[in-house]
């Protein structure tokens, strides 16, 4: 049997690997903050005070930082700026919403030294890398650089089409 972190109390070890795992995977496909999942993926409530708790614990917090902003392929292959920017300040606005909240000190610094620094218009410009995880581990992947623009030097080849990662599924599971 998991036992219950220490800091928050409101999930098991097991759980709390489980959403840096999911935050982690959708944070490396840069999935666009309305469509990202900040709770287990079998949640149905994000709302629930169970997954408000489990977002703001401190251990989650450090490991945002340790295993997805500083995680060395994030290091090597690294989204734009804007992105994490943008991560950041969702997932701290996700931390805020629990009682009593303690923000990690790292995390606020990171943050504010980045967002000072990075434009954060609506328009996203520059090559980025995507990362697609193909198993539960996250060790086999596959890493596209690809503009941010959806049409870029007169083509729209640049970027990666929901069609086109529908069909890398279908054979990942269909081998």
């Amino acid at each position: 049997m998991d036992q219950l972190c220490v800091e928050c109390k409101s999930a098991t070890y097991h759980q709390h690997d489980a959403l840096i795992s999911s935050l982690r995977k959708q944070f490396w496909q840069m999935v666009p903050m309305r469509f990202f999942i900040w709770g287990a993926w079998d949640s149905t409530d994000l709302e629930r005070d169970e997954n408000i708790r489990l977002i703001s614990c401190m251990r989650i917090q450090g490991e945002v930082m340790k295993t997805i902003i500083f995680h060395e392929h994030t290091i090597q292959f690294n989204p734009s700026n804007r992105y994490v920017v943008l991560f950041l300040k969702h997932f701290i606005e996700k931390v805020e919403r629990a009682p009593d909240y303690n923000l990690d000190d790292e995390l606020m610094e990171f943050y504010v030294g980045l967002a000072s620094t990075t434009e954060i218009g609506y328009a996203p410009s520059g090559m980025c890398f995507k990362t697609y995880a193909l198993d539960r581990e996250q060790y086999l992947r596959v890493v596209l650089k690809e503009e941010q623009t959806t049409i870029s030097q007169g083509t729209t080849g640049l970027v990666t089409w929901e069609a086109g990662l529908r069909l890398a599924d279908f054979f990942v599971e269909n081998p």
